[in-house]
């Protein structure tokens, strides 16, 4: 109680009631930041994979706007548009998904930011949690790391070119040219006998004499269909009028001389197609009136259309001949070389049935692939192609699987071409593919084509779905086929299966260390070489289709996977009345069609498909 005690006494208390706590508002670490970010991010992605495509109602609709803070503002603020998830249809998250997912992104970012500047010592350790006396450097970091990732999003949406847009040309052009011997090659007579046909007499055709007394179900619109029959009508229609048969001809092949000739144009014109309709026309109806003077004896100077007018009605009285019954102008399905080989091989795989191809087409088939031949003895991927080891080899064999020897000069050049490149481990990956269905190649020399990708979420970059509709289509089959490692049954017997494992190759078959030549590939057919990332993934799939450690989780998901592509070919089949959406995709579908029955060719949804294999071939 003395002054001087009391006086400390004082002291003391005003230094405890003046002192500043230092009471912690919030912590913050890059851990904890980065595991708000993760938890937000698999929040929302399971929440995408379990609401997707909900409502139904909703599904394909796009909130009005431009961007995401316009759908944002239209989809969710103004009333709800479009899913709760992940839209398969429109390929998109849900906008408020969106934006949610893109902050986590900015979250999961700025902690690995963070975390970098403190192991280089750029930040003080205790920035690591913010008080009120702290620095804002985190926050700093934070606000620097979302202008960034805003900044890299316009760029990505509104800068770069769109995946869509081609490029221009690539640097690296071929330099080599497609050379054929020149002559005049014309249509064997004993098949003049082929008439075209369309629309409901291609059904008629179809149904009452090629797939007559089958269980075959035909479906679908007959409007637009061609396809050629043989001796479709055994009466004759009486002629009305006298036909010249050189006119038609030479109105046929626009004055060039008849005949195909590749080495002048490896373009077929429709000749026979366009004759067998000029010279209906003109059995029925006689020369138009405005066509006399192009179809007098008169050189081609007296001949001339006086007026433009005068030339513009003869060339809508010529098409108006070409036009068929059901009003539409039919054209050669042409161009591409590597369309009929794989019928042909599928056709073989399923026991060669008649149905699908007879013998008449099967020697068309011959005399089109021996036309096409260049003088290197190899097919181009295309007929304006100069030859590649992925055209060479799928038609040499189509032509041995067809009958033609391997001692015909055809095939002598053609095999010649192959092994000269090194062999058949050198053509492309669809030439393999169709090699591995033949049992001519094993399916370790063919990199992974996994079913099981299809159960993926849809919103995985990756996944199939996300393709442009050809390549999702074909990767369906081939997937199918991949998985259940499909090989013909009686490859170790068949005869010409045998031949052609000696012929393609040019070490025994027996030694080939299968899964070392994935990669290979002529230099001529590398036109678009793959990059590394691609290389390095297929390399990581083979170690899941080979190692130990990955087969009870492959084995387990790839039942599901192959029950999924079924299920999937077998839709598409019966919503396209088994037409499917292209020629690759449609005899792929067909051989799954037939192992999934158990490889009985009499099953409804292989009799319902063969009918269709006639739309393709022209």
């Amino acid at each position: 109680n003395t002054p001087d005690a009391s006086r400390e006494k004082i002291k003391t208390t005003t230094l405890t009631t003046t002192t500043k706590p230092q009471t912690m508002i919030v912590t913050l670490d890059p851990f904890s930041v980065g595991s708000l970010g993760a938890g937000l991010l698999v929040t929302l992605l399971v929440h995408a994979t379990l609401a997707q495509g909900t409502p139904v109602s909703e599904l394909g609709k796009r909130p009005k706007g431009r961007g995401l803070w316009g759908y944002v503002w239209n989809g969710v603020i103004c009333g709800s548009v479009g899913t709760s998830g992940y839209d398969p249809v429109q390929g998109a998250f849900a906008p408020l998904t969106r934006l949610l997912l893109h902050w986590s992104l900015v979250l999961i970012f700025w902690s690995v930011a963070w975390s970098a500047l403190l192991m280089m010592d750029l930040l003080p350790t205790s920035a690591t949690t913010t008080t009120q006396d702290d620095d804002a450097t985190p926050i700093l970091v934070g606000v620097t790391v979302a202008l960034v990732y805003g900044g890299l999003c316009h760029y990505i949406n509104h800068i770069l070119p769109g995946v869509s847009i081609p490029d221009g040309p690539r640097p690296h052009k071929i330099q080599r040219h497609p050379e054929w011997t020149p002559g005049t090659r014309l249509l064997s007579s004993k098949h003049t006998s082929m008439q075209y046909a369309q629309a409901q007499e291609s059904h008629t055709w179809t149904t009452e004499q090629r797939f007559a007394n089958t269980c075959l179900k035909f479906t679908g619109e007959p409007a637009g269909r061609d396809v050629w029959m043989e001796q479709p009508n055994k009466q004759s229609k009486k002629k009305k009028h006298w036909v010249d048969e050189k006119l038609v001809q030479e109105w046929a092949s626009g004055g060039r001389p008849w005949g195909f000739d590749p080495s002048v144009n490896p373009n077929s014109a429709d000749q026979i197609f366009r004759a067998q309709m000029i010279r209906s026309y003109l059995e029925e109806n006689g020369v138009p009136e405005v066509l006399k003077d192009a179809a007098s004896k008169k050189s081609k100077k007296d001949t001339k259309p006086p007026t433009v007018q005068d030339a513009l009605k003869r060339a809508v009285q010529f098409y108006g001949m070409l036009q068929t019954a059901d009003g539409h102008w039919s054209g050669d399905y042409g161009g591409p070389m590597f369309l009929m080989p794989g019928l042909i091989v599928v056709w073989y795989c399923m026991g060669k049935p008649t149905l699908m191809l007879n013998e008449s087409e099967q020697q068309l088939m011959k005399e089109y692939i021996i036309n096409h031949q260049q003088v290197d003895g190899g097919w181009g991927t295309h007929i304006e192609s100069p030859s590649t080891m992925f055209g060479t080899t799928l038609n040499y064999v189509a032509l041995r699987l067809m009958g033609m020897s391997a001692e015909d000069p055809v095939c002598e050049k053609g095999r010649t071409f192959i092994r000269d490149q090194g062999g058949a481990l050198y053509t492309s990956s669809w030439s393999k593919f169709y090699l591995c269905l033949l049992g001519c190649m094993h399916w370790d020399g063919h990199n992974s084509v996994p079913p099981e990708a299809w159960l993926a979420p849809n919103w995985l970059a990756f996944h199939p779905g996300r393709m442009w509709c050809h390549a999702r289509m074909v990767y369906l089959p081939m997937g199918y086929l991949y998985g259940s490692r499909f090989v013909y049954s009686r490859a170790e017997k068949d005869p010409v299966v045998q031949a052609l494992r000696e012929e393609l190759y040019v070490q025994d078959y027996n030694s080939i260390p299968w899964i070392k030549t994935r990669h290979y590939v002529a230099p001529m057919d590398n036109y678009s070489p793959i990059s590394w990332t691609m290389e390095t993934s297929q390399n990581f799939l083979a170690c899941y289709e080979t190692w130990s450690i990955f087969q009870p989780f492959k084995n387990f998901v790839r039942h599901y996977g192959l029950k999924f592509s079924l299920e999937y070919m077998k839709a598409e089949d019966l919503q396209t009345n088994y037409i499917d959406i292209g020629p690759v995709n449609k005899v792929l579908n067909m051989l799954c069609a037939y192992d999934g029955c158990g490889r009985d060719l009499k099953n409804p949804a292989v009799v319902n498909h063969m009918p269709r294999v006639a739309d393709y071939l022209w």
